[in-house]
């Protein structure tokens, strides 16, 4: 199931990455690939190899050559503070960094191809560990297996109709498992990877009627809209994802002409589990559609959805493998009269901004930390631009400036994190905690 490699061996002309600089074949970046597994395999023993998530040819090289060369790879935020990312790298048992090599892509597709070449890669044993945000205050690391991403790019692909033909639109950081997603569904049927370094909502409106998918969070979907994109060209579906879309949102975009998707999912079970449909973008608006091949849900008594299916990983980092087929999630929702789910919203304290989920314990531990800073509450707060924004509450000691705390914060935190307003207050009452 190395896709990457059997896409070079039958494409290998086939555009695999469209960027500002130019594009770049299966076959090149199948030799990309192997300069990273070369590089990896010479470093020493097998173990984990983690990367920063940063959009670039030579990240999406590291994510097909790390597991080629039998290593784990271990998706990091480049934009956490360093000691949070030197935490995550210890805690996944990681034995290096892969470092962008100057030069980039350039300087691996240079490098000779090892002699008698690198063994196909990405078995169903391969393991990759995406961080995700817990209801306990803290990052967990989900184990995913290659049987896990082979599930689900199946069951993407039955669903969505996406082929070789289809580019598809990358906006999504490659440390989230919406982005990586898309690179194996892609190199799955061979087919191109518009891949943008951000998300810049004036290029994007240019870029979406020239791309057959996209994959947006609702943030970026409402900036889309509100730019003045339209749908037309080549493009088929818009899927939306990291947290409930606004229907009233999702109206808008079909009335441009974009034909936008409501999923859910989340890193534990490999990204979609349930994806609205092309053909039923406007029957099932509102919904998140109907369970993909192979996966199942059902709501449990205490309204949480639960997920199972061989797209669902076992367990988490650290932790011994679940003993329940099915996986209880965070959200609370229902399963409609005609078998759609529909999403309500989390069931924890978990803040969905932008798309990222941000805990407020987290947020509130490193908070405190800051001089000045005597007590404090963090909660979300409805926001039409970013589903909810981080509101901070803060009693702050004598002679404190809140500049500087802010100052402080932005540093200690990512940026998803920082808090949006802040409010000094006396005291925090302790039933709101």
């Amino acid at each position: 199931m190395d896709w990457l490699r059997q896409a070079a061996l039958t494409r290998p002309e086939a555009a695999a990455l469209i960027t500002r600089a130019g594009t770049l074949t299966y076959a090149e970046m199948d030799r990309a690939a192997d300069a990273v597994a070369a590089i990896v395999i010479g470093s020493g023993p097998e173990g984990a190899v983690a990367f920063w998530g940063e959009r670039d040819p030579a990240t999406v090289a590291a994510v097909w050559g790390i597991p080629r060369a039998g290593a784990t790879a271990v998706a990091i935020d480049p934009s956490l503070p360093p000691a949070e990312s030197m935490h995550l790298t210890r805690e996944a048992g990681a034995r290096g960094l892969w470092a962008m090599l100057e030069g980039g892509i350039d300087t691996l597709l240079r490098r000779p191809r090892p002699a008698g070449g690198i063994p196909e890669g990405m078995p169903g044993r391969a393991r990759f560990i995406v961080f995700t945000s817990g209801s306990e205050g803290r990052r967990k690391g989900v184990v995913l297996s290659g049987d896990n991403a082979a599930a689900a790019v199946a069951a993407s692909q039955e669903r969505l109709g996406n082929g070789a033909d289809d580019s598809w639109l990358a906006v999504l950081p490659l440390f989230h498992i919406g982005g990586l997603s898309i690179l194996w569904r892609q190199a799955a049927t061979a087919a191109p990877v518009v891949l943008e370094p951000e998300f810049d909502v004036t290029r994007c409106v240019r870029l979406l009627p020239t791309v057959a998918f996209a994959s947006v969070v609702p943030t970026m979907l409402r900036r889309l809209v509100e730019a003045g994109a339209h749908g037309g060209g080549a493009l088929r579906g818009v899927l939306v994802g990291g947290g409930p879309a606004d229907p009233e949102l999702l109206r808008r975009a079909l009335s441009a002409g974009i034909p936008a998707l409501q999923t859910y999912g989340m890193t534990e079970t490999c990204s979609q589990v349930c994806t609205v449909a092309p053909r039923d973008a406007e029957r099932d608006l509102g919904t998140a559609g109907r369970p993909l091949r192979g996966a199942e849900v059902a709501i449990g008594t205490d309204g949480r959805i639960r997920v199972r299916g061989p797209m669902v990983a076992a367990g988490y980092l650290g932790e011994a493998p679940r003993d329940d087929d099915w996986f209880v999630t965070g959200d609370l929702g229902e399963i409609d009269p005609a078998g759609r789910l529909v999403v309500w919203g989390r069931a924890d304290a978990v803040i969905v901004t932008g798309g990222e989920n941000v805990n407020p314990v987290e947020v509130e531990r490193e908070l405190r930390h800051i001089p000045g800073v005597l007590d404090v509450r963090v909660f979300g707060e409805p926001e039409p631009e970013w589903g909810q924004r981080v509101v901070a509450e803060v009693v702050l000691d004598e002679g404190a400036r809140l500049d500087e705390i802010r100052h402080r914060a932005r540093a200690a935190l990512a940026p998803a994190e920082c808090p949006r307003r802040w409010e000094v207050v006396p005291r925090i009452d302790p039933k709101l905690q």
